[in-house]
């Protein structure tokens, strides 16, 4: 999940710097004769997911869910397997004749595909949600980096992880994670106490 969230700050990112660069083109090509200078920034990924407060709590959140869901669907299959159990034995203690046992069965079948297709219908609500979050996470990103970029006049903001980043080497000066971050965490603070407030 880290990872894709990486590649998707890492698009929109590019995307909000490639658009201010545009903006300004022609403009800052040439001051006077003198080629302008290229004002970079590096943001980094791995640090913004650890540290992006609304980012971690909606990823808490969808743990949370997935854990009681899981529990759930376990919990189910523990039951189907020991109803299973249970008609081998009676079977086996001749308290139920085959064809009893044989409906029984059945009736088990049905329930464990109902479970299964259960199974896949969560799975794929799990993935739904996942990509929404990412999606959510890397709009509030890109708005904020618009609102903070009409400060900071960046003609690009490129994204650094630790694991295949594109940059291998760059100088700390140009490393703007930490002030992101706290930007991001402010103003997520601040719509919790709008929240808190209504």
């Amino acid at each position: 999940m880290k990872r894709f969230f990486s590649i998707l700050v890492l698009a929109v990112i590019i995307t909000v710097s490639l658009s201010n660069c545009n903006k300004d083109n022609g403009k800052n090509n040439t001051i006077s004769g003198e080629t302008a200078k290229f004002k970079i920034a590096v943001v980094k990924t791995d640090t913004l997911a650890e540290s992006y407060e609304y980012y971690n709590d909606l990823q808490t959140a969808l743990m949370l869910e997935q854990q009681d869901k899981e529990a759930d669907l376990n919990a189910r299959y523990k039951s189907l397997q020991t109803k299973f159990l249970k008609i081998q034995r009676d079977l086996q203690n001749r308290m139920i004749t085959p064809s009893s046992a044989q409906k029984k069965q059945e009736q088990l079948a049905l329930e464990q595909q109902k479970l299964q297709q259960d199974q896949q219908n969560y799975q794929v609500d799990m993935m739904d949600k996942s990509q929404k979050l990412t999606l959510q996470i890397l709009d509030s990103i890109k708005n904020y980096l618009e609102v903070y970029n009409k400060e900071n006049h960046y003609d690009m903001i490129l994204t650094s992880d630790t694991l295949g980043s594109n940059i291998l080497l760059f100088d700390k000066k140009y490393d703007i994670t930490e002030d992101v971050i706290k930007g991001l965490n402010k103003r997520y603070r601040a719509s919790l106490e709008k929240k808190e407030e209504k």
